[in-house]
């Protein structure tokens, strides 16, 4: 039996120094990165800038083939918020867990998975036809709670292998909780300061502010901008039979059924008491009477239900006001649309009046 070769002892054992020396190296390039990727969640001051963070940058940073963010909302609170950012990639919103016990099950812990080790979860966690052969599978929990998941897919089926270690991305996923939470109160707080507790949509001051805002585009690009007065009928007569309670059941589903009516882009908001004003940037008159019409519609065939169990009904009338060329401040196309309401109210109510219209009594 002949003695080891000491040269080539030597050169295995420098072999596997290099080795170790490089994935050292490569361990501490990548703790670089997630210290860096930390710091910025840290620091975020917006949900864009959170999401594209989480979606974009990652991807980009760690050279990623996917990043996917699902988000719980089942109160649809990032639905009606995350429309009106420009983001170039949104989160899915997810109604209830469903979803995420498909992918978690009972332990709610960091997944790697891929070819043999999970397959069947890397097509749940993307979207069909991204040709993920591998992925990391975060879970984001605060106070003990499952908010949602983050996904790293690769192609390369060796990427996410089932023996790695996930201490980094434990920790990134703990701090992305931190900071989706922290977003979320904090739009919370946003959307509280500005909506209408009662009805859901945007409240006065609000309204005043963005108002001022459209006026400007408006007259600066040269666009229609359409403004609607929206009065409930005979409020009053409902809060004297059915009381406060039920008066605030009908501007709430009132509030809804208006909503329901816009488009993105278009504000509504509650003016005082049973009033509601609507701006449409953009619209004429003819989609503007349109969309009064439909409103006007909405709450006429609408059964309100009442917190007993029981239903009413009510109506609203509709004045409609066009930004008039010249105009030099928002003021003139707000009290136009004023006094058309007015107009409607005396024609009989239950019904859309345009400023200007000849007989002050547009479709009932």
């Amino acid at each position: 039996m002949s003695a080891p070769d000491p040269h080539a002892q030597i050169q295995e054992l420098r072999q596997q120094l290099q080795s170790l020396l490089e994935a050292a190296h490569d361990n501490e390039r990548k703790l670089d990165r997630f210290d860096a990727l930390e710091r910025r969640l840290m620091a975020v001051s917006s949900m864009e800038e959170l999401v594209t963070l989480l979606l974009v940058e990652c991807r980009d940073d760690f050279g990623l083939d996917a990043a996917e963010l699902w988000l719980l909302d089942p109160e649809g609170e990032l639905r009606r918020a995350l429309p009106t950012l420009p983001m170039a990639k949104a989160p899915r919103l997810l109604e209830h867990h469903g979803p995420l016990k498909d992918i978690f099950g009972a332990v709610r812990t960091t997944r790697l998975v891929g070819p043999g080790h999970g397959e069947d979860l890397v097509a749940q966690a993307f979207e069909p036809g991204a040709g993920m052969r591998s992925a990391a599978l975060l879970p984001l929990i605060r106070q003990g709670l499952l908010i949602g998941s983050l996904h790293f897919g690769a192609r390369d089926p060796e990427r996410y292998d089932a023996v790695s270690g996930t201490k980094f991305l434990d920790r990134l996923c703990a701090i992305a909780a931190i900071a989706i939470e922290s977003m979320l109160n904090r739009e919370r707080l946003r959307r509280a300061g500005m909506t209408d507790g009662l009805t859901g949509v945007h409240n006065r001051r609000y309204f005043d502010h963005r108002s001022l805002i459209e006026f400007s585009q408006a007259v600066r690009h040269r666009y229609p901008l359409a403004c609607l007065f929206l009065d409930v009928d005979h409020f009053k007569a409902v809060n004297d039979r059915h009381g406060h309670q039920v008066g605030d059941e009908v501007l709430r589903q009132v509030g809804g059924l208006i909503l329901r009516s816009l488009r993105t882009g278009d504000l509504a908001a509650r003016y005082g008491g049973e009033e509601f004003v609507v701006l449409l940037p953009r619209t004429d008159l003819a989609g503007a009477r349109e969309v009064a019409e439909r409103i006007r519609a909405l709450v006429q065939d609408a059964p309100f239900v009442t917190p007993e169990g029981g239903t009413l009904s009510a109506t609203l009338s509709a004045g409609l006001a066009m930004l008039p060329a010249g105009a030099v401040s928002f003021a003139e196309l707000l009290t136009a649309a004023d006094r058309a309401l007015y107009a409607a109210k005396r024609a009989g109510r239950n019904r859309t009046v345009a400023h200007g219209d000849d007989t002050g009594a547009a479709a009932a």
